[in-house]
């Protein structure tokens, strides 16, 4: 069977499928082979022999009749969780639309998906919160779809069960716009010329921000730039700067990463008066000289109906930084074929909602986490360590080739109260286990290429005040508790309030047991 899965040319693929066990005539198949089986048995050889024989063919003839395909529950996979990016047009290598243009690549698929290399969602799936409105990682069931799929042949089925294709909107598109509609504000940088050979660059290009009236509230907005351009743009930054409101970073975008959706309860606060659009960029020359062009989008809450709560930009906690009044990169000293791990923590002053949080390494980083310290220490104890905590996101495969944003749900968004402290921690690998690594024979240093080395998380949150804090906190509650009514269990969003929380909706959930029995 092993030839099934093999990268052979298609046709022959195709016919190792229709006459294989594993394929249309298994049935018959496995009965040929059993007479065959039984014609040259030697008359001393155990019946038993023939028997595990026959038992072990007709499984196979079963396993295949039952084995998932591509038309019914492969293909599905494929839309929900690869196609964005394997479809004509998009950043994928390759499209997967189809079962002609999958079939080549069933062996890839297997190793891929086992490996958790694709989707790229990083997050290790046995950590912290694992509830994400952006989640397109695959679930350990659909794992074991694809591989079973593979396992027995990676057949097409029927075509007739196939789902409608999906339309995907193309890269000139606003991604956003089929959920939100049309944006209310785009900017746009103008041609920025891109050399074809030579070091990595930074331009910065500033646009005119219209003075508002009234402060606005953003709910989402997106980043895109050209097709060829996508090739050579390592990341860009979009910033509000105002000369008299706050300013700061409102959307970034890398590989794999264009938009961010704040909700529909929050926002962030643009306030009034002149000001500008900055976009920082970071190129690097692709071999081909043109010219590139970046946009930004902006869709808004509408003016009669503010969000509930008011989100902050990204913070950029700079992780290879020990304080803002020092220069970066100062302790970023990584030995040839070795590693360092780093930390910064930031201990809050006032309550704070998280909203959403990414990572940023380039080639020699290799793993990320978020821990929550919690404040008021474990009763009766006293000693190193008697502080709470939850590690409540851990990056454990980072790649720098995709800058995933992770925004959480709206019921797991943790609730963080004055005192918390956060403990980012990255690590850097700068040996052959890392395949990003371009020569581990070479000390690494701080630096803004890609061969160099920095660390950075990029994090959104909504600052509140301590009567907002017990209102979204009592509000949290009772979510958590509706939901364990509806499907018997918290979930990873219990992660998302304080330990004395969590143990008084675990204990109520007891008590109404123990009443019940």
């Amino acid at each position: 069977m092993s030839d099934l899965v093999t990268d052979r040319p298609l046709s022959a693929r195709r016919s190792c499928l229709r006459t294989g066990v594993g394929g249309r005539h298994g049935a018959a198949m496995a009965g040929s082979l059993l007479a065959v089986l039984a014609l040259y048995q030697p008359a001393s050889s155990s019946q038993n022999g023939v028997s595990r024989v026959a038992q072990s063919v007709a499984s196979v003839a079963v396993d295949a009749a039952d084995a998932p395909t591509f038309s019914n529950e492969v293909v599905r996979i494929l839309q929900q969780s690869c196609q964005r990016c394997h479809q004509p047009g998009g950043i994928g290598p390759m499209s997967l639309e189809t079962y002609e243009q999958t079939r080549p690549y069933a062996t890839r698929i297997r190793e891929y998906v086992q490996r958790r290399l694709m989707p790229p969602w990083h997050l290790d799936p046995t950590i912290g919160i694992q509830e994400y409105k952006n989640d397109f990682s695959l679930s350990e069931g659909e794992i074991g779809t694809l591989v079973s799929w593979v396992d027995a042949g990676a057949p097409e089925g029927d075509p007739s069960r196939l789902p409608d294709p999906v339309v995907w909107p193309t890269w000139e598109e606003w991604e956003l716009e089929p959920t939100l509609g049309p944006p209310d504000m785009v900017f746009q940088t103008g041609a920025i010329p891109v050399r074809a050979e030579g070091q990595d660059f930074w331009p910065s290009v500033n646009v005119e921000w219209p003075a508002l009236d009234e402060p606005r509230f953003l709910k989402a907005a997106e980043i895109k730039n050209t097709v060829k351009g996508r090739a050579a743009l390592h990341h860009n930054n979009v910033s509000l700067n105002l000369e008299n409101g706050p300013s700061g970073r409102v959307v970034g975008a890398g590989a794999g990463k264009r938009w961010d959706y704040f909700g529909e309860d929050t926002g962030i606060k643009f306030g009034t008066g002149p000001g500008s659009i900055n976009f920082g960029a970071h190129y690097f020359p692709i071999g081909e000289e043109f010219e590139d062009n970046i946009e930004v989008a902006f869709w808004f809450h509408p003016e009669d109906d503010p969000p509930e709560t008011v989100a902050n930009v990204e913070i950029h906690h700079l992780v290879d930084q020990f304080d803002p009044s020092q220069p970066r990169g100062r302790d970023i000293l990584i030995p040839p074929h070795g590693t360092q791990t780093m930390y910064r923590t930031w201990v809050l002053d006032q309550p704070v909602m998280l909203n959403s949080f990414r990572g940023h390494m380039h080639l020699h980083g290799v793993a990320m986490s978020i821990e929550v310290i919690w404040p008021g220490r474990v009763p009766d104890y006293y000693g190193p360590g008697a502080n709470r905590r939850d590690i409540i996101a851990s990056i454990n495969n980072y790649n720098h080739n995709w800058q995933t944003s992770f925004v959480f749900e709206d019921d797991a968004r943790p609730l963080l109260p004055k005192g918390t402290a956060l403990v980012m921690r990255t690590h850097f690998d700068n040996t052959e286990n890392n395949p990003l690594s371009i020569d581990p024979d070479q000390w690494v240093v701080f630096g803004g290429r890609s061969v160099d080395a920095m660390s950075h998380f990029h994090i959104s949150v909504t600052y509140l005040d301590e009567p907002q804090y017990e209102t979204l906190l009592a509000e949290r509650r009772v979510q958590l508790a509706e939901r364990n009514g509806r499907e018997g269990s918290f979930g990873t969003a219990l992660l998302s309030v304080a330990p004395e929380q969590r143990a008084e909706l675990e204990g109520a959930i007891q008590g109404r047991r123990a009443g019940g029995r």
